[in-house]
């Protein structure tokens, strides 16, 4: 129980680590830094390595949510949670920027914050989501198959939707939730074969290794064939990239094997991970997000300055634990209404439903 305790606020950290990655991505996303730097800019080669740093953590979310749903199958219950804080931070958030006129609230958009899965309003949303209902299907693939064949699985869809660059419907794209299904069965292989046994202090050399050559391929590229069929054809700084893909691995395999002694660093951890969903949704807000990053963080305004590392580690920790402090104030609000408890009673009474279409034969009577 101990062991296995451990190794739970080991990725509780990672979680914690891949959160704060994604709020950078924000920062360099949103505040302007990927699209206007430009390589005569002083800060040109940072602003592009931490950006592949941090490309990293999302794609080890997602296998970290893999990995404990191989466990734990996700609950209806707690699906119908997800929707409901969605749709409460969006509504919000758009009313609040609505009414300040920062932004102009259609019939549409109005639409959009009700239904915030099904609109992709966000694309990680979205994407998890769906993983989310299809995972008792996965999980019973993979229940299915023995480790070898399993292997061959991965590396199948490692082949296909990281290697090779085809960009048949969409499916390919790090933004599908396909590609969090090709996550899904890496983890679950990882955890059934029980692989990455060396030293952390390996796989994070390897991560970082990893990660230069995928920086070094992309601005070789964007340089030498700038708009060419190459670079059209693979986007070299995409999730699904496969030198991104392999660096990922080994950042998961890294956290795989740390081992936190600490009680209050690991109670902290399994605290703060608690709370990253809520940190995505209000660092990545589609309402709120363009105006804070683009006119208030304003890192544009730190490009040529050797004082933008500086401001970028102080924005992305001040957004991270502001968003945390927020998600935990809305967690107790949902408390105090009972909102848990309704959904248990939602999830019940849609179970109840679908026994009764299910016994009632209605696809055979048709």
């Amino acid at each position: 129980m101990e062991k296995a305790k451990k190794r739970l606020t080991n990725f509780d950290l990672l979680k914690v680590v891949c959160s704060v990655m994604v709020v950078c991505l924000q920062y360099l996303d949103a505040g302007g830094l990927l699209a206007k730097t430009e390589l005569t800019d002083y800060n040109y080669y940072i602003v592009w390595f931490v950006h592949f740093l941090c490309l990293a953590g999302v794609n080890c979310l997602v296998l970290c949510t893999g990995y404990f749903l191989n466990e734990n199958l996700f609950k209806p219950a707690r699906l119908i949670y997800f929707w409901i804080q969605i749709f409460v931070t969006n509504a919000i958030f758009a009313v609040l920027m609505g009414a300040l006129g920062f932004y102009e609230f259609t019939p549409e958009q109005a639409l959009a914050v009700l239904f915030p899965v099904t609109s992709n309003l966000y694309w990680y949303m979205t994407a998890y989501f769906i993983l989310c209902i299809i995972s008792p299907f996965l999980l019973w693939v993979v229940d299915k198959l023995g480790a070898k064949q399993l292997k061959s699985v991965c590396y199948t869809l490692v082949l296909l939707f990281a290697v090779i660059p085809w960009d048949w419907a969409k499916l390919n794209s790090a933004r599908h939730f396909m590609w969090f299904v090709v996550l899904f069965f890496v983890s679950a292989y990882i955890k059934k074969a029980d692989l990455f046994k060396k030293r952390v202090r390996v796989y994070i050399g390897r991560y970082l290794f990893l990660t230069l050559i995928a920086l070094v391929i992309k601005l070789m590229f964007a340089s030498m064939f700038n708009n060419s069929f190459i670079t059209k054809a693979v986007d070299f700084s995409s999730l699904n990239f496969v030198f991104v893909f392999f660096a990922s691995l080994m950042l998961f395999a890294a956290f795989k094997n740390i081992r936190i002694k600490n009680k209050k660093l690991g109670g902290a951890a399994t605290f703060l991970s608690s709370l990253i969903l809520g940190v995505y949704l209000f660092s990545y807000n589609v309402y709120f997000s363009g105006w804070f990053w683009g006119k208030g963080v304003a890192p544009l305004d730190y490009l040529n300055s050797p004082l933008l590392v500086l401001h970028m580690i102080g924005c992305v920790f001040a957004v991270f634990f502001i968003s945390a402090f927020l998600e935990y104030f809305r967690m107790l609000v949902f408390k105090l209404l009972n909102v848990p408890s309704a959904c248990d009673k939602l999830a019940h009474k849609a179970h109840e439903i679908g026994q009764k279409i299910n016994k009632s034969n209605f696809i055979e009577k048709l």
